[in-house]
């Protein structure tokens, strides 16, 4: 069984699985930071916390990237009208590192 956990991170839960990097929404510092957990499942053993366990995780900061480009389509039929724009929204990419108590 592998081990894995639920955190949250600016208001959004993630699923995170130790040293397999996660991408979160953009985090303007760069530095390591402390999420709380929701849920933790390690050595076959899950705890759920109501709402927060006592114990936190650290998460290692990797670098700043831009997502996957979305293109976004307007047009009015018979009216001779398109648009087209696009947008990428920046993204934090983590690890997580460390299992605080």
């Amino acid at each position: 069984m592998s081990d894995y956990a639920v955190c949250e991170i600016s208001g959004k839960q993630y699923k995170l699985t130790p040293n397999l990097p996660v991408e979160v929404d953009l985090l303007e510092e760069e530095k390591d930071i402390e999420a709380v957990v929701l849920l933790l499942s390690e050595n076959g053993r899950v705890k759920i916390g109501t709402p927060f366990l006592k114990e936190k995780l650290g998460l290692k900061y990797l670098e700043n990237i831009k997502g996957e480009k979305i293109r976004v389509v307007k047009f009015h039929a018979k009216a001779n009208f398109r648009k087209v724009i696009g947008h990428r929204s920046k993204k934090t990419r983590l690890v997580w590192s460390v299992k605080k108590a």
